[in-house]
């Protein structure tokens, strides 16, 4: 895996990526933008065109290479002076390449004699932290966590007067009856009949499915949106082997679970 440049000397489309996603995600503000929305700015980590910002970045990574190369630490070619940044815009963002390319360009940038005060050092920062809030997933994580607990009870079926297929390892109760067993279950089936009379004040948790024995794609459709949350359906008898696995074995993430406050 590589982690460092065989040179220190940041390329276009380098700084291209990091003032494209600058740009794009708010970190940047254009003088105009700057401007008109008084209420924002404050928000905005540089106020400057993108070339400008990326000329910035390129002076920051040229004092770098100078004091590099007066203490005989890298090459003499790299301290050539670098032709004049202008701004070519990257098409697609991935922003864990972001992240990286920032990472790098702080590596290159942070022997220059003003990197510590630099507004380029602020810039790069902002960066990096506007493409952590946008990795997938990040939103959904916990701000303050905690170890998971684990659901430690049997699996559950819900279902209306004792109808539903006969399912291995399921212990069924009423719709009425859920609530007790809803944080422990690993997981919960509910038959689509069942699905409209599950208690609507019941937290969204992971592993709720809905068990779909021969009705109609709408009436399955309804049932999954009655229950306001996260919900697969399973198609009995075709889902047979993957529930069996499940109820004797769940995944993680239907066994783990932490408390909302």
């Amino acid at each position: 895996m590589a982690t460092t440049s065989p040179t220190p000397v940041l390329s276009n489309d380098h700084i291209d990526l990091l003032i494209t996603a600058a740009a794009a995600w708010h970190v940047l503000a254009s003088r105009t933008t700057a401007a008109f929305a008084r209420g924002t700015v404050e928000q905005h980590a540089l106020t400057a065109s993108p070339t400008e910002a990326g000329r910035l970045l390129q002076a920051e990574n040229s004092a770098a290479v100078r004091w590099l190369s007066d203490q005989g630490r890298t090459r003499l070619v790299d301290r050539g002076h670098p032709v004049p940044y202008t701004h070519r815009p990257v098409e697609h963002l991935v922003p864990v390449e972001v992240i990286k390319a920032a990472h790098a360009a702080q590596a290159v940038c942070s022997a220059s004699p003003t990197w510590p005060q630099s507004t380029a050092r602020s810039l790069l920062a902002a960066i990096v932290t506007a493409a952590t809030h946008r990795l997938e997933g990040y939103s959904d994580a916990p701000w303050s966590w905690t170890r998971p607990q684990r659901r430690d009870g049997h699996a559950i079926g819900v279902a209306l007067d004792g109808a539903h297929p006969e399912v291995p390892g399921l212990t069924w109760v009423a719709p009425d009856e859920l609530r007790e067993h809803w944080i422990s279950a690993p997981i919960v089936v509910v038959t689509v009949p069942a699905a409209v009379r599950v208690p609507a004040d019941l937290p969204p948790r992971s592993g709720v499915f809905v068990l779909a024995d021969g009705e109609p794609d709408n009436t399955v459709w309804e049932a999954l949106t009655s229950l306001e949350m996260q919900t697969l359906a399973l198609f009995w008898p075709a889902c047979r082997p993957w529930l069996a696995d499940q109820i004797q074995a769940p995944d993680r993430e239907f066994v783990e679970h932490r408390s909302r406050a």
